[in-house]
């Protein structure tokens, strides 16, 4: 008489079958937003959906949708490949937050946590996620970079995750050759350098209203008129700065990958006034152009042997 089998205890669990849904993930979407509309496909809440495909989730996000992420381990993530039917899943979401610290162990795990701001992801073009998703929603969150930020088919504006919706900047039709400009500008090796330089910079002067005010409050006063008031009480000043300073901050981006070093300080404030469509550029002493201005021209030291 044969001895029985003994039973397959440590054997693992399969992922559960695949759903009868398919829903595809943005260029770039979030994990957070991904599942939010599967989710919401299945008539389910985020947790539910990943709990019914045997995915364990601790944590819980905060107010703000864009403004957590949820990360998924490795096993986690292979059972939303096999849920969602979608082999090349895990290239497409979750990519903005680096993965928890803890090993995985085998086990499929998800775990909710803060993104500070920087890092956050944006709200997607509302056009191109209705097309995208069938009409089903008009928002969605996504890792945008820089140069990605305004949708150059729709002129739509990729806010915040705090921002009630994206901006539709179709009353300011300069930000478009900036946009083509600045996809120009990143095939070079020092644009991402020239880029956070110039932001700082137009940032400061926006703040402390200097320089290029005028411009910036007509191209505010345009944006306001076309768009509904911020959420929050948030004042539009502080809603409407990135798209409003857009195209200068271009502008200097491409002047400074531009400009050779050793230029005197009277050269290069006149060249970079002629770049932002100024007649002369005075800067206050304590203006962050001259901390540039002063990198630019130290010259790397050669060390004799």
């Amino acid at each position: 008489m044969s001895t029985p089998a003994a039973p397959f205890t440590n054997v693992p669990r399969p992922p559960h079958p695949a759903g009868a849904l398919r829903v595809r993930p943005l260029p770039d979407e979030s994990a957070a937003s991904y599942l939010h509309r599967l989710a919401h496909a299945y008539h389910v809440e985020t947790r539910q959906l990943c709990e019914g495909i045997g995915i364990t989730v601790h944590g819980h996000p905060g107010s703000t949708l864009g403004a957590s992420e949820i990360v998924l381990s490795p096993t986690a993530l292979h059972h939303l490949t096999v849920f969602t039917r979608i082999p090349d899943l895990e290239l497409a979401i979750g990519k903005g937050v680096p993965a928890p610290g803890v090993p995985d162990a085998g086990q499929p795990t998800a775990r909710w946590q803060p993104v500070e701001p920087a890092r956050q992801p944006t709200r997607t073009c509302p056009r191109c996620t209705l097309h995208h998703t069938r009409g089903t929603t008009s928002q969605a969150w996504a890792y945008h970079r820089a140069h990605q930020r305004l949708c150059p088919q729709h002129l739509w504006w990729a806010t915040p995750p705090t921002d009630r919706v994206s901006l539709d900047t179709r009353a300011l039709p300069e930000l478009l050759p900036a946009h083509h400009a600045h996809k120009r500008l990143t095939r070079r090796p020092d644009a991402t350098a020239a880029y956070q330089w110039a932001a700082a910079i137009t940032t400061r002067w926006y703040d402390h209203q200097q320089h290029l005010t005028p411009r910036w409050r007509n191209r505010l006063t345009r944006l306001a008129d076309t768009n509904p008031p911020p959420a929050g009480g948030t004042s539009w000043a502080l809603t409407g700065r990135d798209p409003v300073t857009y195209p200068e901050t271009i502008a200097l981006a491409r002047h400074l990958t531009r400009t050779p070093r050793g230029q005197t300080d009277r050269n290069f404030l006149d060249h970079t006034a002629h770049a932002l469509g100024l007649d002369r550029l005075v800067l206050p002493p304590g203006d962050l152009l001259w901390a540039l201005i002063h990198t630019k021209q130290q010259r790397p030291r050669h060390h004799c042997l």
